[in-house]
């Protein structure tokens, strides 16, 4: 078979043409640090640099949940140490207090030191972070502690089986109560033999005797009732209905308005954590109940109120430390979580790396066995230009 001269042109050529894809590869896989940069060059190693970059992905997004819950409860705990040292000096205070040689002066000095941490106490709980109400559940948006004015409450009259009573309604609630008080009438249905609170306690310090029309009676807790009589005795049926208050606040004293859901951040699928505390958690309600009552009693100088306060400063300050060590353990247990994340990160970049990697030395070599094999085909297209030449002058 003869082989021509423009097939062994045809053949050099093609020859040249895959030495300088070997170049041009060569040039790319330096450049970039990869052995490939689309598809088409490897189909299969490029899926799997897909499938690594999109668990890197995952990674990466764990990992800024759970700086996003680690940094919300580090803000968080630090407004609950606030707290409990709020309540620390408190108790001191209370203490202090509670003994009957302390002068008007020193009382109204502590009076005015209990509305500062109070307000400080408020301001505290009503903190933000990143422009969001840290304690207020999912409603980021909203105050979560507020103060209020004085309401006297809602109160509504349920009907008892005694045929007499036929009204009972709340006339006065200085201490802003919130109960279901019960009536009770003698045998004789001619008076009230007890009123009785949720718990069961009589708040009646003796009967009251019945008239005709309304009553007013007067309870243990300041609560004054108006009881309305028929002046026709049942003596069948003593139970002569209640009356449930409800809604009443006393002034100055501070409700939760957040919400009842938690902020959640999602770490992977399987994983959610918990990044807040709630402000309607009962630690905060004991609290600001506490130094709302220490007040109160330092107000209307009651030392046996001021003692019942050493106590109850105590008991929401534990519950605050509670808090707060909680907080502290979640915080621990989502380091141990970010760490194993950021283990997760380096082991998808070193495989990345060494998936996509490329080896410049053995690159290098080959790209200058090519240069090689490139002049050498350049030598041989000269030869054969020249032989061609020849042969057509010849």
């Amino acid at each position: 078979m003869r082989i021509t001269t423009s097939q062994l042109y045809d053949n050099l050529l093609q020859g040249v043409q895959q030495q300088l894809n070997i170049q041009n590869k060569g040039n790319a896989q330096i450049t970039s640090g990869t052995r490939f940069q689309t598809p088409a060059e490897a189909a299969l190693d490029y899926r799997t640099s897909l499938d690594i970059r999109h668990a890197q992905k995952s990674v990466d997004g764990g990992i800024e949940a759970i700086a996003i819950a680690e940094s919300r409860l580090a803000v968080s705990q630090n407004h609950l140490n606030n707290m409990g040292n709020i309540f620390s000096r408190a108790q001191t205070l209370a203490v202090q207090q509670a003994s009957g040689q302390i002068s008007s002066i020193d009382r109204q000095a502590a009076i005015s030191e209990i509305t500062h941490l109070t307000t400080t106490m408020l301001n505290n709980a009503n903190q933000k972070w990143q422009g969001q109400a840290l304690f207020s559940g999912t409603a980021v948006d909203k105050v979560p502690f507020v103060t209020n004015a004085f309401n006297a409450g809602t109160a509504v009259f349920a009907a008892g089986a005694n045929t007499s009573i036929t009204n009972i309604s709340q006339t006065a609630n200085p201490s802003a109560v919130n109960d279901t008080y019960a009536v009770t009438l003698d045998a004789a249905g001619t008076s009230i033999a007890s009123i009785t609170n949720s718990l069961g306690t009589n708040l009646l310090a003796a009967p009251v005797p019945l008239v005709a029309g309304a009553n007013a009676v007067t309870l243990s807790n300041s609560a004054e009732l108006s009881i309305t009589y028929n002046g026709t005795p049942d003596t069948v049926n003593q139970a002569g209905g209640s009356l449930t208050v409800s809604g009443a606040t006393a002034a100055g004293s501070v409700s939760y308005a957040g919400s009842d859901q938690d902020r959640v951040v999602t770490v992977n699928p399987s994983l959610q954590i918990t990044s807040n505390i709630r402000g309607d958690d009962p630690a905060f309600t004991a609290a600001f109940q506490a130094l709302q009552d220490f007040k109160t009693a330092l107000q209307t100088n009651n030392i046996q109120g001021v003692t019942a306060s050493i106590g109850a400063l105590t008991a929401a300050g534990e519950a605050l430390i509670d808090i707060t060590a909680d907080v502290g353990a979640r915080i621990d247990a989502l380091q141990i979580t970010k760490t194993s994340y950021e283990d997760m990160k380096s082991h998808f970049a070193i495989r990345l790396s060494t998936h996509e990697g490329v080896d410049i030395a053995s690159v290098v070599t080959e790209m200058k066995l090519s240069e090689i094999a490139l002049q050498a085909s350049y030598s041989q297209i000269s030869k054969l230009q020249n032989l061609s030449l020849i042969n057509f002058l010849g």
